[in-house]
């Protein structure tokens, strides 16, 4: 029922909360902590307006851990929850992942950049299926790196200049150096522990999957057969006694050359918006050239200039799978 919830002030009572409902209007007053009240009656509100939507009940998160008693501060089960969520959100808000991802946690770290030779300040997010990286200056760099496409995780040896470094390869055969790490160990066995989870939830799929994948390699391998016993060598045969051929009319002469260099080209190919997108696709390329390609590229100001000047059409498909996160939906949810 309630459709408003604002702060107000007035001489009377200096710290108010006004809650509005579809017929009357609420005020209450006089709070130990007023902020804090406010941000748990937002959050509430906002589940509500969820259940309604997706139609389904709040329950407690039982992927937190238990409060321990003997705690100096205590904190409800419900806040506790409620801040979990909030941090759920804006971690997958921040680098579009799925609907149910949840963070494990984050912590404060260094990102090497090879394409400006820099450690960038930042902070690492881990959840249960991803590895995530933001610099503190938001618009220089972010990083997405699923845990389907990581190959190696390992402890690099520390020293005054890297402390506590941590490398992890993809297999797209690109190599990520976190350094200034807190808690390493710690952080190397929570990433180990997902991966395992990963990795036997992949071999699952393909055991379920198998009778279909055996069938795509025989089809596969006929495709191969097919292509090896073409004859592919007779006719580089026929093109090179073409080409060394001397008393065939068509060798290449200094005219002939300068004319394919210099020659007159057709109204089309001055046509200005296919100009325009063959800068676009060129940009492009330089672009993944220098930060990357994949899901795991960086994703610099650059990325936003470049996508803020338009998609070329051949990358549209690609590039606003890759950039809305549908590749994540799609890999976390295949069919």
């Amino acid at each position: 029922d309630i459709t408003q919830l604002e702060k107000n002030a007035t001489l009377l009572f200096p710290d108010t909360i006004k809650v509005s409902t579809r017929s009357r209007e609420h005020y209450f007053s006089i709070f130990l902590s007023i902020n804090e009240t406010f941000k748990l009656m937002e959050q509430l509100a906002n589940i509500a307006m969820r259940q309604l939507l997706d139609n389904e009940g709040f329950e407690q998160d039982k992927s937190l851990p238990k409060l321990k008693k003997k705690s100096p501060k205590k904190v409800s089960a419900l806040k506790r929850d409620l801040d979990a969520r909030a941090k759920s959100e804006r971690y997958r808000a921040i680098f579009r992942l799925p609907k149910d991802e949840k963070l494990d946690g984050h912590t404060d770290c260094t990102l090497w950049t090879p394409f400006n030779k820099k450690h960038i300040v930042g902070q690492m997010f881990v959840s249960t299926n991803y590895i995530c990286f933001t610099s503190k200056d938001e618009q220089l760099c972010s990083l997405i790196i699923p845990l389907r496409e990581v190959t190696i995780v390992e402890k690099a040896d520390s020293s005054s200049v890297l402390p506590s470094p941590l490398s992890i390869s993809t297999k797209n055969r690109m190599t990520f150096l976190f350094a200034n790490l807190k808690d390493r160990d710690f952080l190397v066995q929570r990433i180990s522990d997902f991966l395992q989870q990963t990795t036997s939830k992949i071999y699952s799929e393909r055991d379920i999957s198998g009778s279909y994948n055996n069938s795509d390699d025989e089809v596969l391998s006929q495709m191969s057969s097919i292509i090896s016993s073409s004859p592919q060598r007779s006719l580089g045969s026929e093109d090179s006694e073409r080409q060394f051929n001397l008393n065939d009319s068509s060798v290449p002469t200094a005219t002939q050359t300068l004319m394919t260099m210099y020659r007159r080209r057709s109204p089309e190919e001055f046509n200005p918006k296919l100009a325009k997108e063959y800068l676009k696709e060129q940009a492009w390329k330089t672009n993944f050239a220098e930060y990357g390609q994949g899901v795991c590229m960086y994703r610099t100001e650059k990325t936003r200039d470049l996508v803020q000047k338009g998609i070329p059409e051949s990358m549209r498909g690609e590039l606003w799978l890759l950039l809305s996160g549908a590749v994540n939906e799609m890999a976390t949810h295949p069919g």
